[in-house]
């Protein structure tokens, strides 16, 4: 049985929508979110977009009662963000403390655009920017393979929580290379993980989707270290195809030792 709280957010969205259609002074609006991505589940709130015209924001703002371009819960179950086209462009910068907030543009389509511009920022903010692109696989890289020296050494030492630990930090890195390598996809929130990985696979990387993903888990057990090391080695060639070898090659001697992804000896 529906509740009531979710008739009533379905009819506030459905509201806000009618109202994007009709208004000359909104100019784009979307739902993002669990619901925007077809996950939705019994406990996903509405995330609402709307971009309206420059002389018309203060106005619109005072409409809805919002003191802010974002006011969670502003209405049961409806999150709603109201910005202008130069608040939208400046959100989530790449060079910004809100870069963490772009995945929520991917795969995501406006479902007003009576301009047309803004599907190409949401679809700009879904990726890494052209001119980051290999700074970051190339830092990202180096994170990955710092954590799992890091992790190794822990476990050469007997301490298996902090390799453990030091493996963990370095699942992230690795997937922010593995993805930004495939057209500048950006790494996802792990909910949707499995689901990008299943949909849109990383098809450079040797392993597949439930390989990948079983990979994955493996560097979060008791002996990660070894196997993020193992990870990054069967990525390796393609890595390196991609111009990415120099990540690798600034280890070293060490290299060898990382790779290999057993705890013994010294690196």
């Amino acid at each position: 049985m529906v509740r009531a709280a979710d008739d009533e957010a379905a009819r506030t969205y459905e509201a806000l929508r009618a109202r994007a259609e009709s208004d000359p002074a909104i100019l784009a609006f979307w739902l993002g979110g669990s619901r925007g991505m077809g996950f939705a589940t019994p406990h996903s709130d509405y995330d609402v977009g709307v971009i309206v015209a420059e002389d018309a924001y203060d106005a619109i703002l005072q409409q809805l009662g919002m003191a802010a371009p974002y006011q969670a819960d502003w209405r049961p179950g409806v999150d709603l963000s109201v910005r202008t086209f130069p608040m939208l462009k400046a959100f989530a910068a790449w060079d910004s403390a809100e870069r963490g907030y772009r995945y929520m543009f991917a795969h995501l389509k406006a479902l007003v655009d009576k301009t047309g511009r803004a599907q190409p920022l949401i679809d700009a903010k879904a990726r890494v920017p052209t001119e980051a692109i290999a700074h970051f696989v190339h830092g990202s890289l180096d994170h990955a393979l710092n954590q799992a020296y890091r992790g190794l050494k822990c476990l050469r030492d007997g301490d298996a929580p902090a390799g453990r630990l030091e493996a963990a930090e370095g699942v992230g890195p690795f997937l922010d290379a593995a993805f930004a390598l495939h057209g500048a996809r950006l790494r996802p929130y792990y909910k949707y993980l499995g689901w990008e990985l299943a949909t849109f696979p990383l098809q450079q990387l040797p392993l597949g989707p439930a390989e990948l993903s079983r990979r994955l888990s493996a560097a979060l057990d008791p002996g990660g270290a070894g196997s993020l090391c193992r990870l990054l080695a069967d990525a390796e060639p393609a890595f390196r195809e991609a111009g990415y070898g120099a990540a690798y090659d600034g280890w070293g001697t060490t290299l060898p030792w990382i790779l290999a992804g057993k705890a013994v000896g010294a690196p």
